[in-house]
């Protein structure tokens, strides 16, 4: 079962909380400072977001307004708005 935990790095060492938080959301809530992210495992395996993931991540980080579409990182184009 997939579940996620909040990380951050400090003096170089991976640091991260030790719930095991069945949502990303959730797992954005013990982030405890501005560099934070959050990690996924599956099987005791971390794992990268995938991009649906990095999408409900930057939402639970910086809100999503309406209108306002978030794309994941690897994605990201400058699009010119006429």
């Amino acid at each position: 079962m997939r579940h996620y935990f909040a990380a951050w790095t400090d003096s170089g060492c991976l640091l991260g909380c030790d719930h095991e938080h069945p949502t990303i959301a959730s797992a954005v809530a013990c982030i405890p400072c501005a560099a934070g992210s959050v990690v996924a495992v599956e099987d005791g395996t971390l794992h990268a977001l995938n991009d649906n993931e990095v999408v409900e991540f930057q939402a639970a980080m910086y809100g999503a307004s309406e209108g306002k579409r978030v794309v994941p990182p690897n994605r990201l184009k400058w699009i010119e708005e006429t």
